[in-house]
């Protein structure tokens, strides 16, 4: 049996003539303005007129590039999922793109029976507009700038250079749209072709305060609309301070306020050896964080240490002295040659001696350290460590502030004794191998800090994870396949 279908040429025709001498319009009337601001204008003002000129010209152009994309006939009737529905009319809507906000004409059908929308436009999906009507390049160039900046500067930043800007809230579902094919891609990068034959790891923990159940409750109720005509704005806020008055903390306690759950990140990247002997590199480095577990996080980076040649080349893995970090990398790296980062290392030196030679910065304290620190290059592990139990009989087992000194410095030995084997400095040295994490302290900071922990942020869980996608797929240079 044929399919029934409506004639749509004469109205489609229509469009298409006058949509096609607006442009016209739009593109003599700027020859036209150019004339006249020759005249008079200097290049900034030129620039900065010409510009509304162009986006309007701009919309002209892709509305028209939408009425040459209408069908001539279309069916009478469709089906779409559990429903059945029919052809209504040639109706005009809006379409968001990055020149501004237009209206074109599309087939709208509506429904017969079954689930499913009240109305239909499949030419929506046909021409690429997404969620909201959007263009694909405008959720993209918002996820993009939410990936750098807060979410209020991007309103900003796309206030500035183009005509339609997405509401905050509509920014957030962008970011939660793109965010799990961020984290796809991540898993998914494709293995560099020119490649370093030794692959270096190393990883550190960043946090971001994180929204706590009671505020994310409050936040989730309905806000009030208006304000109360009785009080003003600041008698609201300074009631509202009252109402949850915050417990003052003991001198020297840390906030809790903060609420932090930990970004575990992970540097990954190779270096080459010239013909000189000397190292060329970092070579292809990739940043690899999430917010999720420590095994997920362990497990993200094999995948991607195992495509950059784990098991067949010389790995080396570097970290601080965290004690979670060092039990997994036995788990998941066993073949990485371990070692802890030296200024870590180097501070606590200076925290030994110190409960010693009292006076900060004297020379006495750095000559202990420089000494301390030769012995590590030249391998001498056990001559540093006994270097420093030796500190124990200079000081007393009595008098003001003894006890302190004590315990300081035992946590001192406590801590390079644990990491004994990891202080791997002579051969790293001799190697002209990294012995510092200077590229994840860089990357925690870069990744994590700048976006996610910033003055009176507070983030849900989910959302934190995919703005952390999608800046590890900006810093990766990795936008374009995304």
């Amino acid at each position: 049996m044929p399919v029934q279908t409506i004639d749509l040429r004469a109205p489609v025709q229509a469009a298409r003539e006058k949509y096609a001498k607006d442009a016209r319009s739009a593109f003599e009337e700027c020859l036209s303005w150019l004339g006249d601001a020759a005249q008079k204008s200097a290049i900034h003002e030129v620039e900065a007129a010409l510009g509304v000129r162009l986006l309007a010209l701009g919309c002209a152009l892709v509305t028209l590039w939408l009425a040459l994309r209408l069908p001539t006939e279309v069916p009478a009737t469709m089906t779409h999922g559990q429903a059945s529905y029919r052809f209504k009319e040639l109706r005009q809507h809006v379409a968001r793109t990055r020149f501004g906000e237009l209206l074109w004409p599309r087939p709208l059908y509506e429904r017969l029976h079954g689930r499913g929308p009240a109305t239909l436009a499949p030419m929506d999906r046909e021409v690429g507009l997404a969620a909201g009507r959007m263009t694909l390049g405008v959720h993209l160039m918002a996820g993009y700038l939410a990936a750098k900046f807060a979410f209020d500067e991007v309103v900003e930043v796309l206030g500035r250079f183009g005509e339609y800007v997405p509401s905050k809230r509509s920014i957030l579902g962008i970011v939660d749209g793109l965010g799990p094919f961020a984290a796809r891609l991540l898993g998914n990068m494709p293995t560099p072709d020119d490649d370093g034959e030794i692959l270096v790891i190393q990883n550190d923990d960043k946090g971001a305060p994180m929204l706590g159940s009671a505020e994310h409750a409050r936040r989730c109720k309905p806000h009030k609309k208006g304000r109360s005509r009785k009080k003003g704005a600041r008698t609201q806020r300074r009631a509202k301070r009252n109402a949850r008055p915050r417990a003052r903390r003991p001198k020297g306690a840390k906030s809790k306020s903060k609420n932090a759950r930990m970004a575990k990140v992970f540097v990954i990247y190779t270096l080459r050896r010239n013909r000189d002997g000397t190292l060329e590199g970092p070579i292809n480095k990739r940043v690899i964080a999430t917010f999720g577990s420590r095994h997920q996080a362990f497990t993200m980076a094999l995948q991607e240490a195992v495509k950059r040649g784990y098991g067949k080349k010389p790995t080396y893995f570097l970290a601080d002295g965290s004690r979670a970090i060092w039990a997994m990398q036995q788990k998941f790296f066993p073949l990485a040659t371990p070692c802890v980062d030296w200024y870590h290392v180097c501070e606590y030196l200076w925290l030994a001696g110190g409960t010693v030679f009292r006076a900060a910065g004297s020379p006495d304290l750095a000559t202990w350290v420089h000494e301390r620190k030769q012995e590590l290059l030249a391998g001498k592990v056990d001559a540093m460590l006994q270097a420093m139990g030796a500190l124990r009989a200079q000081i007393g087992k009595s008098g003001p502030g003894t006890k302190g000194r004590r315990e300081r410095l035992a946590k001192a030995i406590g801590y390079l004794t644990g990491h004994r084997d990891r202080l791997r400095y002579r051969e790293l040295a001799q190697m002209d191998m990294d012995f510092a994490t200077g590229a994840v302290e860089g990357a925690v900071n870069h990744v994590v800090g700048r976006r996610l922990d910033g003055s009176m942020m507070r983030w849900t869980r989910a959302r934190a994870e995919h703005v952390l996608a999608l800046r590890c797929v900006v810093v990766n240079g990795l936008w374009d396949h995304l």
